[in-house]
Formats: C-alpha cells, structure tokens, sequence
C-alpha cells in the first residue's frame, strides 16, 4: 500500500520528466506516482508510456488545475509534488515523514531548494545554489486531510497558486513547518513558465492581499 501519493504535472515536459520520475521511484518509501499530462504537444506521452507510466491526460488548463486533477485521484495519506522539471533528492521521503509523525500539529512540512541552470535537455550547466527556502509545493510533504480542510489549488491564478495555497494553510494554523533540510533540485531552463515574469504577471499581489483580507476578518 502507498504511503505517499506523487502527483507530477507536465506539460511539454519530455527532456526532463523522466529524471523526475526516476527521483521519485528511486525513493525507500511506497509511493503511488500520478503523472498529469497537461494537454502536452511534444514527445512527453511516448517518454511516459517508455517509463511504463499511465498518464492522466487533459486539456491544457495550467498547473493549478492539473495539481488538483492529481488530488483527485490520490489515495494514500501524505501528498508529495515533483515538477517535470526537477528531481528528488535520495531518501527526502524518509525525513519529512519523519518530521510529521514528530509534529501531528503541523499539516505540511516545506524543506528546502537548490538550483541549477541546465541546458534545454535538462542537463546542467554549472553547480547547484546553496539550499536556500523557495516556497514551490515541490518542497513540500502534505497530510491529505490538509485538503480536505482548506480546499485545492485555485486555477484562476496564472501564477502563485502554491504560494497562495501555503498562505491559506498558515492563516488556518496548521503550518507550514519549514526545515533546513535539502529536498529538491530545481532545475532551471529557458522553458520555466515563470521565467521573465514579474510579480504582478504572478499573481503575487492578488495571493498577498487575500491573506490579509483573512487575517483582518479573523483579528476583526
């Protein structure tokens, strides 16, 4: 039986999904892997179906909408998150089911990132960043009653629905716990969908001002 369910978004994600995957399988925890094919045009299903992974597929609707396709058909107790274009690091599983069996308190636990510039074949062009705290739900480790309690992501946002999401679980005040702990490579090419955005063109300013529209009704 599963102990974590993966949900893994990806659109046109071919050059870097199967390293995704593979950190995932290559974990010491069960985990059922659900991979979300987000309307993809290039060669990303014959790579699935290579990794012997059955694809939910759909039309493109962004990452918010197929995260929440993702939960949909999660079954295990804990939610994990991998880009198409990032990877694991070994045993991350391990550690932050740890850190939640130690804080029933706390719905999620947020480790920490680092990142690298990589070509357009994913493969790296220089040394990772130090580990540094990048709020992205790739970092994360969920309880799935965290969902149940404050709702999915909200696909209207075109940016900073994880951020968004993370708000809304701390104005709940049931996390997030953030840890020093190394849990992600992210792997940055010139086809990240945030890439050249700004705040505003993220979201960010809607995502902030809900959270004080909350946090001012609840101190009211």
């Amino acid at each position: 039986m599963s102990v974590v369910s993966v949900i893994v978004p990806t659109f046109n994600g071919a050059a870097t999904i199967a390293d995704a995957v593979l950190s995932v399988r290559a974990q010491s925890v069960p985990v059922e892997i659900i991979v979300v094919d987000d309307g993809s045009t290039d060669d990303t299903p014959r790579i699935l179906r290579d990794l012997g992974v059955v694809a939910i597929r759909q039309g493109n609707a962004g990452p918010a909408a197929a995260r929440n396709t993702g939960l949909a058909h999660a079954t295990a107790q804990f939610i994990a998150f991998v880009d198409d274009d990032d990877v694991w690091m070994p045993r991350r599983l391990d550690t932050q089911l740890a850190i939640l069996g130690a804080h029933p308190e706390v719905f999620a636990t947020i480790g920490y990132s680092a990142f690298v510039a990589c070509d357009a074949n994913g493969d790296a062009m220089g040394e990772p960043t130090e580990p540094h705290l990048f709020a992205n739900m790739g970092a994360a480790l969920v309880r799935a009653e965290a969902f149940e309690r404050i709702g999915a992501f909200d696909p209207t946002l075109t940016g900073s629905e994880d951020v968004d999401w993370y708000l809304r679980l701390r104005d709940a005040g049931l996390g997030p716990l953030i840890t020093r702990d190394l849990v992600q490579l992210v792997r940055r090419t010139g086809d990240n969908m945030t890439r050249g955005k700004d705040l505003r063109e993220l979201d960010m300013h809607t995502v902030l001002q809900r959270s004080i529209a909350r946090r001012r009704k609840v101190n009211s």
